[in-house]
């Protein structure tokens, strides 16, 4: 098939109706490409669309399929399987070239989230993670035991359960309170010094351009 298509022709090739495809687009199901002959519009990419949409969308009703789809199509069919459902509600399997195109278009998109995440430092290497988590948990058991010894006599003078409970819960509570807009503030200040950076510092392109035109 053609691999771009405008939304009423990959409608007609799905056999089904433009409200279809808009609701698809708006699950994020519909896969663009540019119009190589009018540029600044968009096409449909058919090919990968449709693999995208047979995955995850019953085409005959145009709804999600239901959890135990999902699961059967990671499993070898058995006989007799969906024996009470019409055949017109069910969605021919995929072969495997379309099995094997769509865990590499899932692989490409994992690899781009994981290192636009990266870029954008909303993700950070194991080691730095391990340290971070370690600090974290040895800061809050100090911080713990600070509290207690704070509370010792107050604590040690109450003869309500409830009292203490109270006490400590308030003291716990305003601990964490405290620590969550210290971790909020260095991370805006993180932040801040990364964009000063981005925006002083050269990329590496620019430093090999600059390079060039000097020599």
């Amino acid at each position: 098939m053609p691999s771009l298509m405008t939304k009423g022709e990959f409608a007609a090739h799905m056999n089904v109706g433009p409200s279809a495809v808009s609701n698809w687009n708006k699950k994020g199901l519909i896969l663009f490409s540019p119009d190589p002959d009018r540029p600044g519009r968009q096409l449909v990419d058919a090919e990968r669309s449709a693999l995208l949409i047979r995955a995850s969308v019953d085409t005959t009703r145009g709804r999600p399929r239901k959890a135990e789809q999902a699961a059967a199509e990671q499993l070898p069919s058995t006989p007799g399987e969906g024996a009470g459902s019409s055949s017109s509600r069910t969605l021919p399997a995929m072969n495997a070239l379309e099995e094997a195109r769509l865990a590499e278009m899932r692989e490409r998109t994992t690899t781009r989230q994981i290192e636009n995440g990266r870029l954008l430092g909303q993700l950070v290497s194991l080691p730095e993670y391990e340290r971070r988590a370690a600090d974290m948990g040895r800061m809050l058991r100090e911080r713990s035991h600070g509290l207690v010894r704070k509370l010792a006599e107050r604590l040690a003078a109450e003869i309500d359960p409830r009292a203490i409970v109270t006490l400590l819960g308030d003291g716990l509570d305003g601990l964490f309170d405290q620590v969550a807009g210290e971790l909020e503030a260095s991370l805006a200040t993180e932040t801040a010094v990364d964009t000063l950076l981005a925006d002083v510092l050269p990329d590496d392109d620019d430093q090999h351009s600059s390079g060039s035109a000097l020599n």
